[in-house]
């Protein structure tokens, strides 16, 4: 996905798609491979770091590999990619502190929805914008504009059953893509949710999340007129299933 959208939120984040499909296949190979270097990029000066600082008398080996971390990441984002329904997606972050990667991956599951009503205030129900009986306060409610609809995003402190503190981010778009061309326009509700448990990336998720919203808007309708990378086509049970042209999540 596009990085230049970071400058219109003010947070540096990284966003792109887990691809689907068997493991095995090119695809997923290919992109376990660049998932296995963006981390070996992302860590290399602290992992040299570290090994600098390893004993050489110690009876183990250095046990920190950030290939072998890339790979179990990307393991990760695909079975839980390959559990969404058809008309979901599984988008994956990194949220970056004074030039490097401090919290990554962060996983949003997008679902791309038929419009249930021709106002999309339905919406602030769908993503608790009213609370939720999991949420430990009054949540707060941010509103989004983005050039292809509006939306908005809802952020509350919550408390599992064990009593564990997290955060909830659920966010919705209305989004219409006028017709162009040979294409017909195309008008879906896009929901956006994830958990986060640490206080540093509570901070930073509210912002991480409308970035996204702001590509994946972006990707629907191109401000060039070009074809939408992200395509919306209508699915069984009255949802949308978003799809992408194969290769060009990581550009």
């Amino acid at each position: 996905m596009s990085e230049d959208l970071s400058e219109l939120i003010g947070t540096p984040w990284y966003w792109e798609w887990v691809p689907t499909g068997l493991p095995g296949e090119p695809e997923a190979e290919v992109w376990t491979e660049h998932l296995t270097g963006l981390f070996d990029d992302w860590t290399a000066e602290g992992v040299a770091a570290a090994r600098a600082g390893w004993p050489e008398d110690a009876e183990a080996e250095f046990p920190f590999d950030p290939a072998e971390v890339g790979r179990d990441t990307a393991r990760w984002l695909r079975e839980r990619a390959e559990q969404l329904p058809e008309w979901s997606r599984l988008a994956w972050g990194a949220a970056f502190v004074a030039g490097r990667a401090r919290w990554a991956p962060v996983p949003v599951v997008v679902e791309f929805r038929a419009p249930e009503a021709e106002d999309p205030n339905y919406l602030m129900d769908v993503v608790g914008a009213r609370g939720l009986e999991i949420d430990a306060r009054e949540p707060a409610v941010d509103y989004v504009t983005t050039p292809s609809g509006d939306g908005v995003r809802v952020f509350a402190l919550c408390r599992s059953t064990e009593g564990a503190a997290y955060a909830r981010l659920d966010a919705a778009l209305r989004l219409d893509v006028p017709s162009r061309d040979d294409m017909p326009g195309v008008s879906a509700d896009v929901v956006l949710s994830t958990c986060v448990f640490e206080m540093g990336l509570m901070a930073l998720i509210g912002p991480g999340v409308e970035q996204l919203m702001q590509q994946i808007a972006a990707d629907c309708d191109p401000a060039d007129g070009g074809r939408a990378r992200l395509g919306l086509v209508a699915a069984a049970g009255g949802a949308a299933a978003g799809g992408t042209d194969s290769g060009e999540e990581q550009e």
